[in-house]
């Protein structure tokens, strides 16, 4: 199931969108720093880390690194990455709609 799950994003676009996506949720980061740490450092610190932690699988995604053990695919799944990153790179770019 990892397998299939992980083979379902090995498209071009799909690596293309995730390394767009990671550099523009690093660019937010550091243009949006004090939002950034206040809404996701503030209360829950843990936050910041998976906010990372998306980011990263993101940039191995993109960058086109091949993963071949099943738990590290199942740790670096880009979908994980998605549901974590796009929401909160739409809480910083517009915060005042959420």
């Amino acid at each position: 199931m990892i397998d299939s799950l992980y083979n379902s994003t090995r498209k071009g676009w799909l690596k293309a969108f995730s390394f767009i996506i990671s550099t523009v949720m690093f660019i937010s980061i550091l243009l949006f720093s004090e939002r950034f740490s206040t809404h996701f450092g503030g209360q829950t610190p843990y936050l910041v880390l998976l906010v990372l932690y998306g980011m990263t699988i993101l940039w191995i995604h993109g960058i086109g690194f091949e993963i071949r053990l099943h738990l590290f695919k199942a740790v670096f799944l880009p979908i994980i990455g998605y549901i974590i990153v796009l929401p909160s790179l739409c809480y910083l770019i517009f915060p005042l709609f959420i």
